[in-house]
């Protein structure tokens, strides 16, 4: 099999692996996690083996130093008894103060703590007793005898011990060979001439108090110039022994002092480890029971001392391994558990990342198949042509709407390109573009026929090319109907222009008559004076309020075909100054009342249109009011968008089913005659506010007075202005 070839299959497997661990990222996260705390478990106990291991090692070798301790001292106490039989054997006689003298130049007690004393037993026989102790008691001892008193062959009665202190004088004279420890380790010492230690004794200077168990250490003197190759001629040769009196607990103390502090251990003479055997317990006094203690370590170890066995049981103490040694292993346990607790987590974490990555990408698979199906059926039904174009500007879709309005089939569309649907090229963006941009183009159809459409193209990125996506809109019809709608402006601005010339003769040209015919009916009057009848002096004067009447008509007939569209320029205009001189102009009775209430704005818009409808609204509540003492109320409202200027009376109010028609023209409530009113002040002010795009409204009740409020816009809607020249101007263009 080739390289080439294996890359593959390698690679798959690694897939299929990867996938196995997802979908058994729990399973084997728990695996992991087993083998892990196996991993810490394992080092654990091997870092706990190994402190153990260092502190067994330390225990050894504490108890091979408390062994070599006790044998230096012991050879020690022998090299102070060989000292003293170098003293005996150097003179032929040495007297006490002489042994005195060389116990304290010594030093023996600074330099060798534990040791009692060191003293000389003289061997008597039985036919030397008396003469021994008279020469005794001649030296200044008078009650000087050798103990225990009796009869017996040989003895061996205590001649020098220093100190002589006052628990040695109780040694004094001690028969040592009449006990039988004694004699067997002082019968030892003659058979092999070398020290020997005595078993457990309790020594002669003891008293009640602090009593301890001890033992004996004896070096043999024998006579100068007699042969002691042999047992039997050092027995017959011996003289003496000079001996050291040991205090078990004294002695072991100055030993342990420097050693084993942190370990225990007891010595029992002989090899049974027996309470009656016991010589030294570290822990406590002979005179209690030891304490259970469960030892880290404990070893037992035989020790041959000049001619005695003993056997040592070693223990260590609770804290031989030391917090910080213990610490170690618990170090290694915790940190291993937190790997492994750190481990378990990252791994489920990347095993519940890869469910939720795989979850998140088939929801997000899911919704993109969805989107692309809703954008296929969106597409597929939308009435525009939509063509998407690769980077090469080659068509790489079109929906069904695309190939009916160029006439391809899918076949053919796709791959076609970009020039061969529109005239002129298409707009190109940088690669790194995103973005969107309109333009109108002459496309072309697969016959070779054209059409105008605007189009919108949008520009992306996928990572890979620069994609474009098109909307095409056939404007030919919206161009037809363009041209529908430029013909009915223009035909309206004739109709608007008809109108103004109407409005024009019919307040100018209807106006002339009617003034001759006020002119004639003055001149009647004023010729006939007296002379004419009432009757007919009062058709004069009502023929005269009629011609006032229909002039009057005329003027609001002009006005409301102005209204609207007769504009100023947007100014800042104080609402509050303005109210105020609409008052100043009023023509109103004397007791009439008429105020201002709340926060007027300033606000920038049209002043006269806004002047034309506060004062007809302010005229028309004093017009109508049904009493001389009434009362209006003018007040503004800041309402966002709107500014609610509000007109309120006390008067006589309107009926509901009289309130919408108020706002038509020609309609008045009243008898014609009754007020100097055309019924149309109401319908400018309607159709003046609306033009800018406001409005009006009115809330009465019958008997409660009127109230008209004016919503006029914060911004305004400016209507065209010279609608037949913008029409003139675009036909002119127009080919």
């Amino acid at each position: 099999m080739t390289h080439s070839n294996s890359v593959p299959i390698l690679g798959r497997t690694i897939d299929r692996l990867r996938e196995f661990a997802a979908a058994r990222s729990s399973g084997l996260a728990w695996g992991i996690l087993a083998i892990s705390l196996a991993v810490t478990a394992i080092a654990w106990w091997l870092s706990s083996q190994y402190i153990r291991d260092r502190a067994s090692d330390r225990f050894l070798f504490r108890v091979s130093e408390m062994e070599v301790s006790i044998e230096q001292r012991m050879m020690e106490y022998e090299q102070v008894l060989r000292g003293g039989v170098g003293l005996l054997e150097s003179s032929e006689a040495v007297s006490r103060d002489e042994w005195r003298t060389y116990f304290e130049n010594s030093r023996f007690q600074e330099y060798y703590p534990g040791i009692q004393g060191v003293g000389y037993s003289r061997v008597v026989d039985a036919d030397e007793k008396d003469a021994f102790v008279q020469s005794i008691r001649a030296e200044g001892f008078p009650d000087f005898d050798i103990r225990p008193a009796g009869k017996r062959n040989r003895y061996t009665a205590i001649d020098y011990l220093e100190p002589f202190d006052w628990r040695n004088q109780r040694a004094f004279g001690f028969d040592m060979y009449s006990e039988e420890t004694r004699r067997a380790a002082m019968d030892a010492a003659i058979a092999s001439g070398e020290p020997t230690i005595s078993g457990i004794v309790k020594l002669v200077q003891e008293t009640e108090n602090d009593v301890q168990r001890g033992f004996l250490l004896y070096l043999p003197l024998f006579e100068r110039d007699q042969p002691i190759e042999t047992s039997a001629q050092r027995t017959a040769a011996v003289t003496g022994f000079v001996y050291a009196p040991f205090r078990t607990r004294d002695l072991m103390t100055g030993i342990r002092r420097s050693n084993l502090s942190d370990i225990e251990f007891r010595v029992y003479d002989g090899v049974d480890r027996t309470e009656a055997a016991l010589l030294y317990d570290s822990n406590q006094p002979l005179s209690k029971q030891p304490k259970a203690n469960d030892a880290d370590f404990v070893l037992v170890k035989p020790l041959h001392l000049r001619g005695r066995d003993w056997t040592i049981h070693f223990e260590s103490q609770p804290g031989f391994i030391s917090g910080g040694e213990s610490a170690i292993s618990l170090a290694v346990a915790s940190v291993g558990l937190f790997v492994d607790m750190l481990l378990f987590l990252v791994i489920g974490s990347i095993g519940r990342q890869q469910r939720h990555a795989e979850t998140l990408a088939k929801r997000m698979t899911s919704e993109f198949r969805k989107a692309q199906q809703q954008f296929q059926a969106v597409c597929d039904t939308a009435h525009d042509p939509i063509v998407l174009l690769d980077q090469s500007r080659q068509v790489i879709y079109g929906n069904p709407a695309t190939m009916d309005a160029f006439g391809y089939s899918a076949s053919e569309l796709i791959g076609t390109s970009a020039s061969c649907l529109f005239e002129s090229s298409l707009r190109t963006k940088p690669a790194a573009s995103s973005s969107t941009t309109d333009d109108e183009l002459m496309c072309i159809r697969e016959d070779g026929g054209t059409f105008p459409a605007r189009i919108s193209i949008s520009y992306w990125n996928d990572g890979e090319q620069q994609l474009a996506a098109i909307i095409i809109r056939d404007v030919t019809e919206q161009r037809r109907v363009d041209a529908l709608i430029r013909q009915h402006i223009r035909e309206l601005s004739r109709s608007n222009r008809d109108l103004d010339a109407f409005a024009y003769v019919a307040s100018h040209d209807l106006r002339s008559p009617l003034r001759n015919i006020k002119h004639l009916a003055d001149w009647v009057m004023e010729d006939t004076g007296d002379q004419l009848p009432a009757e007919s002096a009062e058709h004069l004067r009502t023929l005269k309020q009629c011609i006032s009447r229909m002039e009057q008509l005329l003027d609001d007939l002009l006005q409301y075909s102005r209204a609207g569209r007769v504009h100023d320029r947007v100014t800042q205009v104080d609402t509050a100054g303005l109210v105020t001189n609409i008052f100043g102009m009023l023509a109103k009775p004397a007791a009439m009342q008429v105020g201002m209430e709340g926060e007027f704005p300033t606000l920038r818009t049209l002043k006269t249109p806004l002047e034309t409808c506060l004062r007809n609204l302010i005229n028309n509540a004093i017009n109508h009011h049904d009493r001389e003492d009434g009362k209006v109320i003018v007040s503004a409202l800041d309402g966002g968008e709107w500014i609610r200027f509000v007109v309120e009376d006390d008067g006589p109010g309107i009926a509901s089913r009289f309130q919408k028609k108020v706002f038509e023209i020609f309609r008045t409530l009243g008898p014609l005659d009754s007020k100097s009113s055309s019924g149309m002040g109401l319908s400018i002010i309607k159709k003046t506010v609306e033009t800018y795009g406001g409005k009006i409204e009115l809330q009465s009740e019958l008997g409660q007075g009127t109230r008209f409020i004016l919503h006029w816009p914060r911004e305004i809607v400016m209507p065209l202005e010279s609608v037949d020249e913008a029409v003139a101007a675009e036909s002119a263009v127009l080919p």
